[in-house]
């Protein structure tokens, strides 16, 4: 599989909600970068992640623009849409990711906070 068809298969396991096939292209020693926020290092940590913020989302949906890849290093940008916790929220984002071994060493989320905001704000 090569990293474009590996990143599809992580956007679609996460909007299944399986955890276990998103960790499953990702090395044990992954590290998430959701911007602004900590990094989130093994997979033990990205899943407790996963799990807690996918809670209160439904009808995850994932609009892929571009992805571009050199080498171990892939880029992509789009659109991801939910419910969260019943309120729309439609999301511009990039993240870049990179691999080692065939498997997703790291990804790095950048999106504009804001914008979140203004839409789950209560």
């Amino acid at each position: 599989m090569n990293h474009a068809e590996t990143i599809r298969c992580y956007y679609a396991a996460w909007v299944r909600d399986d955890i276990p096939a998103v960790l499953a292209l990702c090395t044990e020693d992954v590290v998430a970068a959701i911007m602004p926020g900590k990094d989130l290092v093994g997979r033990d940590a990205v899943a407790g992640f996963l799990t807690k913020f996918g809670k209160a989302l439904t009808d995850k949906h994932y609009d892929i623009a571009a992805i571009v890849v050199q080498d171990d290093l892939a880029m992509i940008e789009g659109v991801e849409s939910y419910l969260r916790d019943g309120k729309p929220v439609k999301l511009p984002f990039m993240t870049v990711f990179r691999f080692r071994g065939g498997a997703i060493a790291s990804w790095r989320d950048y999106f504009d906070m804001q914008t979140l905001l203004d839409q789950i704000k209560t």
